[in-house]
């Protein structure tokens, strides 16, 4: 088994992603997480953790350009990279307003504009399943079922904040 640095970059995007949105989503399964240390932890660090997400993710699919050499004339291409590049498109919107300028300039609307955080984790459901079809291994199984838990989640919490 080779393992190509491109996919290494992309897991550890999914890994920091999948701690930026455990802190939130822990608590409506378990309640008992509220006040657990590592949740604490995550949280305080937060947006560090959200900015490495961006970082990895960008180098991930720079990487995955440069190597594939990708046929732009193609409409498979925008089939199989089309949920890639708009996570990519939402990570890079959520990184440039992390910050305490772009809190206080939004306001309310810093919240709204960071919820497409779960656009996001929705895209990359699909890009997980769309890129590795036919490889899959035990930590693709995991990063697919922890990803549908944190959708299931936050349609919990979307149900719960409606009643």
């Amino acid at each position: 088994m080779t393992v190509n640095v491109e996919s290494v970059t992309g897991y550890f995007a999914l890994i920091a992603y999948i701690a930026t949105l455990l802190p939130s989503n822990s608590v409506v399964l378990f309640s008992s997480c509220k006040r657990a240390y590592w949740r604490v932890i995550l949280l305080k660090n937060r947006r560090n953790i959200g900015l490495i997400c961006f970082l990895f993710s960008t180098i991930h699919g720079l990487l995955t350009l440069q190597e594939r050499n990708v046929d732009w004339m193609s409409v498979d291409t925008y089939i199989n990279y089309f949920t890639g590049l708009s996570s990519i498109l939402i990570f890079t919107i959520l990184a440039v307003t992390s910050n305490n300028w772009s809190i206080r300039k939004l306001g309310k609307n810093w919240k709204k504009l960071h919820r497409l955080t779960y656009i996001a984790l929705i895209l990359l459901i699909f890009h997980l399943f769309l890129v590795k079809h036919g490889e899959w291994e035990w930590y693709t199984w995991s990063a697919f079922l922890t990803l549908s838990l944190l959708v299931s989640t936050w349609l919990l919490r979307l149900i719960n904040f409606k009643f």
